[in-house]
């Protein structure tokens, strides 16, 4: 477990906070889970789902912050291109976990990196899958609206203390629809109207309280998954 986070940081950690944080799937390799951006539904009765499965450059605590034995964490702009552009295989899962609700390598879910983040598009859900059917209900009543992402970290940097992180590059193993939210300032419903849109723009660019307002980077996203339709 060493090589995914520094003994400094495991030492502060106990074993629940470690099993929230790291995975030992994939063929015994472990890597990290993290749960802090948006999904959408495009339109009532689809079942094509779009969503940010991480927001760059949007500093977030893990392991209860600092203050609590964690760390800030930032995932620094375009740190998901390499992994991208090296066509790793990566599946849509609910909860980390499960039978795939979709897979780049079958071409049912694209991905890509923009200026907001990891962008996770699916034209369909296939609903006879009996997962994907309860997903789709969940995410047209509201109650699934974040995704979480899973990742080794390739390049990366701490502070001396090691309470601050910032993630320069990933190898993306799966992206997934999660139950419970890390951070309430990630947490929006599944389609914005259009005052919402612009509200969502007006937000104070100077803005960095995450328990009270969402940062610029964060705003945009949720402008941007209001605007964009869906591609059929």
């Amino acid at each position: 477990m060493t090589e995914v986070l520094p003994e400094e940081v495991i030492a502060r950690l106990d074993a629940r906070q470690l099993d929230d944080l790291i995975d030992q799937r994939s063929k015994g390799v472990a890597h990290e889970k993290r749960r802090s951006a948006v999904v959408a539904l495009p339109e009532e009765d689809r079942t094509g789902l779009r969503g940010y499965a991480t927001i760059y450059d949007y500093p977030y605590e893990v392991a209860g912050g600092p203050t609590n034995g964690g760390w800030t964490e930032t995932i620094s702009r375009g740190a998901c291109t390499k992994s991208l552009n090296e066509r790793a295989d990566v599946r849509l899962l609910f909860d980390h976990t499960g039978v795939p609700l979709a897979r780049t390598k079958s071409g049912s879910m694209s991905l890509s990196s923009d200026e907001v983040g990891l962008m996770v598009e699916v034209d369909e859900l296939d609903t006879r899958n009996p997962a994907a059917a309860a997903v789709v209900s969940a995410l047209g009543r509201g109650d699934i609206d974040e995704m979480s992402f899973a990742f080794r970290a390739v390049r990366q940097e701490w502070n001396a203390d090691y309470t601050d992180r910032r993630i320069s590059e990933v190898a993306l193993y799966d992206v997934s629809l999660v139950t419970y939210p890390a951070n309430p300032a990630t947490v929006v419903a599944l389609r914005a109207d259009e005052s919402d849109e612009i509200a969502l723009r007006d937000v104070d660019k100077n803005a960095t309280d995450a328990a009270t307002i969402p940062t610029m980077s964060l705003a945009y996203a949720f402008a941007k998954l209001a605007a964009i339709p869906l591609v059929r």
